[in-house]
């Protein structure tokens, strides 16, 4: 799956390549664009299908997916409806809280489903919500992940490109110029 995802991103010019500043003000060698893969339905569900393989041999309890808007909510739609089963959304603007189409009780299996990791601080707020919800947190799914989670967490590819703490970047150090500013992947 792993190198298939690689050539899909590499296909629909998803791979961007330079210094990169992210809006949390890490830095990098590249960076993804994943609305590359998101805005091509058929593409972004064979993903969705390999992802929802990955949860099943690595999450064989789950009850529910769950997903943040935007994009994490469709993508978690597309690998729950491979898994059969159902899917909540978290809303993340401003205080958490379940979006009122699916406000599930407590005690689900659940996977928190995401395209994206650069940071991490985004899934550990999920993740603590989830358990404030009395959820059972069996793990997080994502295509990609620069940051290390405090929850068992899956990935289709290793990190494509390096992270770097701004004040120490390989690349500043070098003279580098940055070619890409205020990236959030």
């Amino acid at each position: 799956m792993s190198h298939h995802l690689q050539e899909l991103l590499h296909h629909h010019g998803a791979l961007r390549p330079g210094h990169t500043v992210f809006r949390s003000g890490g830095h990098s060698d590249g960076w993804i664009e994943k609305g590359s893969v998101m805005r091509h339905p058929r593409v972004l569900e064979e993903v969705a299908r390999w992802q929802a393989a990955q949860v099943r041999e690595a999450f064989p309890a789950v009850t529910l997916l769950v997903g943040a808007p935007a994009c994490g909510a469709v993508l978690a739609t597309l690998v729950a409806r491979e898994l059969d089963v159902p899917v909540a959304y978290v809303l993340t603007d401003g205080d958490l809280r379940w979006h009122r189409m699916h406000e599930p009780e407590a005690g689900y299996g659940v996977v928190y489903i995401d395209d994206l990791i650069c940071t991490g601080e985004g899934s550990r707020l999920v993740v603590d919500f989830l358990r404030t919800q009395g959820q059972e947190v069996l793990g997080v799914s994502a295509w990609v992940s620069r940051a290390a989670l405090p929850v068992p967490l899956v990935t289709l590819l290793p990190a494509s490109f390096e992270t770097y703490v701004a004040a120490i970047c390989p690349l500043c150090r070098e003279g580098e110029a940055v070619q890409h500013v205020d990236v959030r992947e």
